[in-house]
Order: C-alpha cells, then sequence, then structure tokens
C-alpha cells in the first residue's frame, strides 16, 4: 500500500451536480470550494476543474471533461481527482470500476470528501478494498 501525503500533489476537482441537485441549493461552486479547501489543508496543488454541473450520473464516461480529465491522469498532469461524494463521480457501478482500475493504472488517487475515501492514504485503499468497489 502506498502512502502519498506529499505536498505540491497536482490534483483535479471533479464538479458533477445535477440540475434538480442545483434547483435544491447544492451548487456547483460549494463543491469547487469544499474541494478547494481538502486540496489545501493538504497541500496540493489544483490544477484543473473538470465541471460536468447538470449531466446526469448514469453515464459520464464518454463525456468531454472525462475524456479530458483521463488524458491528464495518462499524461502525468494530475495525480488525484477530488469530488464530493462517489454518486458525483458516477452513478453507473461499472463506470466506478472503470474508473477505478484506470487510476489504479496510473497510481492515481481518487479522494471522495462525503465517503472520507482518500486512495493516497493506506487507510483509504483499505477502506475501498473492504468495500470493493476500487478493489
Amino acid at each position: 500500500m502506498k502512502e502519498n501525503l506529499a505536498l505540491n500533489k497536482s490534483v483535479g476537482i471533479w464538479i458533477r451536480v445535477s440540475t434538480d441537485d442545483q434547483a435544491k441549493g447544492d451548487s456547483p461552486e460549494h463543491h469547487e470550494e469544499r474541494a478547494r479547501a481538502y486540496a489545501k489543508s493538504r497541500g496540493w496543488n489544483v490544477k484543473e476543474i473538470y465541471d460536468l454541473a447538470g449531466q446526469s450520473g448514469k453515464a459520464v464516461m464518454q463525456h468531454p471533461e472525462c475524456k479530458r480529465m483521463m488524458k491528464d491522469i495518462e499524461r502525468g498532469h494530475i495525480s488525484g481527482l477530488i469530488f464530493s461524494k462517489l454518486a458525483r463521480l458516477s452513478r453507473n457501478r461499472r463506470e466506478l470500476e472503470d474508473f477505478s482500475e484506470y487510476f489504479k493504472k496510473y497510481d492515481a488517487d481518487l479522494i471522495s470528501l462525503s465517503e472520507a475515501i482518500d486512495t493516497s492514504t493506506a487507510g483509504g485503499l483499505m477502506f475501498v478494498h473492504l468495500l470493493g468497489v476500487f478493489a
């Protein structure tokens, strides 16, 4: 297991808030503020914002912002992705598994604020392994 507590880690922020959530006052700006605060608390640099606001969570892998994020992971531009909760990353279990495999392949981290999942830590890796979501 890795323990990646490096300062200056380059991360992206994933924002996907449905239109219904936005109508209830759950704004993309709020998600970005929380993610930026988390990155700052860890000493990480936010390099990119991936804005999928209003996009359905049933299938996000083909969205242009998702493709851009995956290219950024592949080329090492970012080494982690912060998002508010798993359901904001995707509502499709197969896509969550695909994200997990992709991030693992490029030694990148998935960081969910609501579920307190941070695969940059040994505890976060153990948690997701036990859940079987990102195994």
